[in-house]
Parts: structure tokens; C-alpha cells; sequence
């Protein structure tokens, strides 16, 4: 497992070639990454790009790091639509991808759970933030739920100075009423499933880094 400081020392190496380095964090949306994302000083906030369903979209930026936020999905979507953003997170999460985007203006989260479509395709951009294959940048996978353990090595990953801030949040979904639950189950339960294993964070290097140092 590539270490944060085996991971800077390449970073400066790289940066002789070409200038400064800045980072880009993005998200599944509704779990609390636009907080470190300004902290960091993400290129990518508020842009089109904030919730990028593949890494690739940044292939053509030089010397950035990435990093890619996610966490329980039951909480992740109650908070979409708790804030009324269910819509226009729906054109985010689908924005320049091969899925067209699907109005959910005005949408409940009951009637929502009811069809029973992912809307936002939120395990196909998991998945693709997870393969290495498919970003030409050095990448930082973050779980919102080990976010406590794991802020320093983020922090350091970004080569920020300043402490962050953890706000922590409830599970939220545990007390939604059977039917959502239930609904949320069905949804997404394989991909909470996924999630609940993966690590507080995971670094990811693009094959081409393996010449670097």
C-alpha cells in the first residue's frame, strides 16, 4: 500500500516538470464533502464537475491530485432530498455521461424509493472513482464514516497546513419510517454493503506514477 509521504515525495518530483500542483474533490453528494473540498481549495466547487461520475473527466488537467468523498448511501440520499436538490443533483450526477439525465423536481423521497430506479447512478460512479484504470492522477478515496480517523492523512495528502473541523453526523436513515427503510434496502443495500468494507481512505496512483522517483 503506497504511504502519504512516498506519495508527496513523487508529487514533488512531478511538479519540476510542470509547475504547481492543485487538487479537485468530488462526491456522491449528501455527505459532507463541501466543507473540505473549500478547506482543500478544490478546483472543482461548484462546478459542473463536484459530483463527476468518472475521474476521467479530469484526464486532460496537469499536476492536480484527486480526491473522491462517498459514505452510506441511505444518508446520502436523504440528505439530496432533505435540501429539495434531488433535481439538480440529478443532472450533476449525470451530467457528460452515457445516461440521460432524469427530472426529479418535486419528487418525494417515498415516491422516489417507490420506482425503484437509481436515478443518480450513484454505484456506477463508486465504481468508477474505484478503478485505478481510469484516472491519470494521483486519487484519494475518503469514507465520510472514517473521516475522524483518517484527517490528517487527508489533510497531508493535500498538503494543507490547517486542522479541519469534523461535524459528525447521525444515521439519519435509522429513523425514517418502515417503508423507507425498506425501500432504501432495496435500493442500495449491496452498495452500503460495498461501502461499509471499504477503508477510512484508499490512494490510488495512475500506472504511468510507478516511473516517477
Amino acid at each position: 500500500m503506497v504511504d502519504i509521504p512516498q506519495i508527496l515525495s513523487r508529487v514533488k518530483l512531478s511538479r519540476r516538470k510542470g509547475g504547481s500542483t492543485h487538487c479537485a474533490m468530488c462526491s456522491m453528494g449528501g455527505v459532507g464533502s463541501t466543507a473540505l473540498a473549500r478547506h482543500v481549495g478544490s478546483v472543482s466547487d461548484k462546478t459542473i464537475r463536484e459530483h463527476a461520475y468518472t475521474p476521467a473527466v479530469y484526464d486532460d488537467e496537469k499536476n492536480i491530485k484527486l480526491g473522491y468523498m462517498y459514505g452510506n448511501p441511505y444518508d446520502a440520499i436523504l440528505s439530496v432530498f432533505r435540501r429539495n436538490f434531488q433535481d439538480m443533483h440529478s443532472k450533476a450526477m449525470n451530467i457528460n455521461s452515457p445516461t440521460p439525465y432524469t427530472s426529479l423536481k418535486g419528487v418525494t423521497i417515498e415516491a422516489y424509493l417507490e420506482e425503484g430506479i437509481d436515478h443518480f447512478n450513484i454505484e456506477r460512479q463508486f465504481d468508477n472513482w474505484l478503478d485505478a484504470s481510469l484516472t491519470k492522477h494521483p486519487t484519494i478515496l475518503i469514507k465520510y464514516e472514517g473521516l475522524s480517523a483518517s484527517i490528517d492523512n487527508i489533510i497531508q495528502f493535500f498538503e494543507c497546513d490547517e486542522a479541519f473541523e469534523i461535524r459528525q453526523r447521525n444515521c439519519a436513515w435509522k429513523e425514517q419510517p418502515a417503508p423507507v427503510i425498506e425501500g432504501f434496502k432495496k435500493m442500495y443495500g449491496g452498495l452500503a454493503e460495498r461501502i461499509d468494507a471499504m477503508p477510512a481512505t484508499k490512494i490510488l496512483l495512475p500506472a504511468h506514477w510507478k516511473n516517477i522517483g
